[in-house]
């Protein structure tokens, strides 16, 4: 099962825009699409990876401006007719986690919510009604209890017969990342790409 990497990404459509979640929504090869989530200076969400757009710092701009330079915003994100996996990473650390986990389960979408930073998803989860939280993680066991997750991110090349089992036996859905090439596909397993799936596979 593929998740197209910030969309799926061709020639003239630019990562975490909505075209490139569109294209993700209208190809049957990907079961979803991954964007990256930040707050404006006032305190509303933006859809970019990075902290500087157009050599401006995203948390120091108002959103009306952002929006004009040509970011997506996440309210335009969440009213996109699928029910395909959401998967979302919180960027900024110091994000109102309660605002933006009211607004995600008001969208009542399949939305998988993850970051790097622990204690982001700790806080989100006790908001969490109609969303799944997970993290992402470059390396098994840097985290002791697991059980928390509803999934886990894993950087690929860490991804073995023992840890899908661990995690199988917990029920927590696995995603993995930093993919070129995939030579035992495992249909149990969300393959987060950046290519196209036929690249992948071959």
């Amino acid at each position: 099962m593929f998740i197209a990497h910030r969309g799926k990404v061709v020639q003239g459509v630019e990562e975490n825009s909505l075209k490139s979640f569109k294209l993700a929504i209208e190809d049957p090869n990907y079961d979803g699409f991954e964007f990256d989530v930040r707050e404006s200076f006032d305190k509303k969400y933006i859809i970019n990876h990075d902290a500087i757009y157009k050599n401006n710092i995203i948390k120091y701009k108002n959103f009306d401006y952002l929006i004009k330079l040509g970011l997506t915003s996440l309210n335009d994100v969440l009213k996109l007719d699928t029910n395909k996996i959401m998967l979302l990473e919180i960027k900024d650390f110091n994000i109102d986690v309660e605002k933006l986990a009211k607004i995600l389960n008001d969208a009542n979408k399949n939305i998988y919510v993850m970051s790097f930073s622990k204690e982001i998803i700790k806080n989100i989860k006790k908001y969490a009604i109609n969303f799944k939280c997970g993290v992402l993680n470059y390396i098994f066991n840097s985290e002791n209890n697991y059980n928390d997750y509803d999934f886990i991110s894993l950087l690929n090349s860490t991804v073995t017969d023992d840890i899908k089992n661990y995690f199988n036996k917990r029920n927590i859905t696995i995603f993995s990342y930093g993919i070129t090439k995939i030579k035992n596909f495992d249909p149990n397993i969300y393959y987060i790409i950046d290519n196209s799936v036929k690249n992948m596979l071959q």
